[in-house]
């Protein structure tokens, strides 16, 4: 028998057919519906058919249109003859009940509902979790007292032999008898309890081991070291940075004084701790600018003194110039201090009648006079400037420098 449906509009009639996922066939002439590939309007298997005159009660009292599905179709579930599609939803035979069949929205719920359980499980476990950190933290307590008796009883036997050493001594040394007996009865008391402070600290040193090992104490120890090392790492990392403040602090200050070794003196341990560091570098390039300027300052004062005194007194010009620092000096100024230098030189070599001056510069600002003492003799170093200590005055220069050597113009 062909189930049927109770449409009390057409416009309920549209909706059944949109549900069902079904075409609505084309009128004929008379107004009638025909169903697809029927033109004689008896319905395909499959296909709801109607006529206007079949409008009328189906109950007495009830209005309403009776819809006759053709069976032998694949149909919905529990109405056969009716074409099944993707997007309908689901009517129960023998009910006009809809109910929703979207796959995506039975799995969000399906999603939602499971998440509920899993975050109702995480909060059990948490709440256990919690309480089995307790009872650890307890048993953790245990160890920790056992581990303060056991530091106790180490504390007494260092200081239970510590008295028994020194009674000891004043029983080999004591003059009288009644001291030495004295000093043996205390003697035999401390070894008593040096003996029984042992024990008693190998007793709590094997129950802390067998606490660890039963109550399974691993986990929170190595939390606890972990928490010691990072509190040390706090604190080291703020000590350096009380440093690091206090000697920006001073460093800047004496700069602003001028008292330069000082401000590099402070700088140079925080450097080290803090190679980054914008304030410090910031602080350097000061420093380094200030330095500079005190090199040239004392560069072209000792220029200028030099100048003065090397005609009568080419020594005195030349102990003057050799005492700069020529390090970092402007170039032109560098250039200036051993131009001045050598004229000394000169005049120096003319002075003591040396034989083949020779000047050997191998960098700018850096270089020594060469020359003979005696016509046959070897050369020697006559001056130098900023070679270093083997370049002393009188020693004797080596036949490869030589070649490097040009000859000293005597009128420089």
């Amino acid at each position: 028998m062909p189930q049927k449906i109770v449409l009390n509009s057409f416009a309920e009639l549209a909706g059944a057919l949109d549900v069902l996922g079904l075409e609505i066939p084309a009128a004929d002439a008379a107004g009638a519906p025909v169903a697809a590939g029927d033109a004689d309007g008896v319905g395909a298997p499959g296909v709801i058919a109607y006529a206007p005159d079949a409008f009328g009660a189906t109950q007495e009292g009830e209005a309403g249109t009776e819809v006759s599905l053709t069976p032998g179709a694949p149909g919905v579930p529990g109405l056969p003859g009716v074409p099944t599609h993707p997007a309908t939803a689901a009517i129960s035979e023998g009910s006009g009940d809809a109910v929703s069949g979207d796959p995506a929205l039975h799995g969000l719920a399906g999603l939602l509902a499971e998440l509920e359980r899993a975050s109702a499980t995480l909060a059990t476990v948490a709440r256990q979790d919690q309480e089995t950190r307790a009872l650890a933290l307890r048993d953790l307590e245990r160890y920790d007292a056992v581990l303060a008796e056991q530091r106790q009883a180490e504390e007494a036997r260092a200081r239970a032999r510590q008295v028994r050493e020194e009674a000891e001594r004043l029983a080999a040394a004591a003059f009288a008898d009644e001291a030495r007996a004295a000093a043996g009865r205390v003697a035999a008391v401390a070894a008593r309890t040096e003996a029984a402070a042992a024990t008693l600290a190998d007793e709590r040193q094997g129950a802390a081991e067998r606490l660890v090992r039963g109550l399974a104490l691993e986990r929170l120890l190595a939390e606890r070291r972990r928490e010691e090392e990072a509190e040390h790492a706090r604190a080291a990392a703020a000590e350096r940075a009380r440093r690091l403040s206090e000697a920006l602090a001073g460093a800047s200050s004496a700069l602003e004084a001028g008292r330069l070794e000082e401000a590099r003196a402070l700088l140079g341990p925080v450097c080290q701790d803090h190679p980054d560091d914008a304030c410090i570098a910031s602080l350097l390039r000061r420093l380094a600018q200030r330095e500079a300027a005190v090199k040239a300052l004392a560069a072209d004062e000792a220029l200028w003194e030099a100048r003065r005194a090397f005609k009568k007194d080419p020594e005195a010009a030349l102990t003057r110039l050799e005492a700069l620092d020529m390090t970092e000096l402007p170039e032109p100024l560098t250039r200036q201090v051993f131009g001045a230098w050598a004229r000394a030189c000169a005049r120096l070599c003319r002075r003591r009648e040396l034989a083949e001056p020779l000047r050997y510069a191998p960098d700018p600002g850096r270089g020594a006079v060469l020359a003979r003492e005696a016509p046959a003799g070897p050369f020697v170093v006559v001056r130098a400037l900023g070679l270093g200590p083997e370049w002393r005055a009188g020693a004797v220069v080596p036949a490869g420098r030589l070649r490097l050597a040009r000859p000293l113009r005597l009128d420089e």
